[in-house]
């Protein structure tokens, strides 16, 4: 049952990532389309991402820095704070408001650490994004909203 349990939750996180990172998809598409024909991985697609899949191992594998590198910009106007070319609009009933453009959001990403618990992490900045995805084990909530030390007191 437990591995059923741990699977499944791979799978979310999985789809979690595909989800978040869906406006960056061609953008990661272009990255791994360069990837050679005799790597040792298998190139899936799924929710419109592509998964990079260790043939030998049957797992995911974590993203390049080429591939960091291009989600992240994916995720560039979304965590943009600027408010360059932003108008206030005034209505005639009296409010105000502004059309941000698909600025001043939060992103949500997932990955699966070396350890196969997922972390995820909520990023206000490209910077935030790069180095979560790039560090390792992290120690921000596991996906079912844990904390991995949490989650292991409960197993014992």
């Amino acid at each position: 049952m437990r591995k059923k349990s741990k699977a499944g939750i791979t799978v979310l996180a999985t789809f979690a990532v595909a989800i978040v990172m869906a406006p960056s998809a061609r953008a990661q598409q272009a990255a791994t389309s360069k990837a050679k024909a005799d790597d040792q991985y298998t190139y899936v697609p799924f929710a419109g991402q592509r998964v990079a899949i260790d043939r030998q191992t049957g797992k995911l594998r974590p993203p390049t820095p080429e591939e960091v590198r291009t989600l992240t910009e994916g995720l560039k106007t979304m965590l943009s704070r600027s408010d360059q070319g932003l108008t206030v609009m005034r209505h005639p009933n009296g409010m105000q408001s502004v059309n941000l453009q698909g600025r001043f959001q939060s992103v949500t990403l997932v990955k699966i650490n070396s350890d196969g618990n997922a972390s995820e992490q909520c990023v206000t900045n490209e910077q935030e994004a790069k180095e979560f995805l790039t560090s390792e084990n992290v120690t921000t909530k596991s996906a079912d909203h844990r904390t991995k030390k949490a989650a292991e007191a409960e197993v014992k």
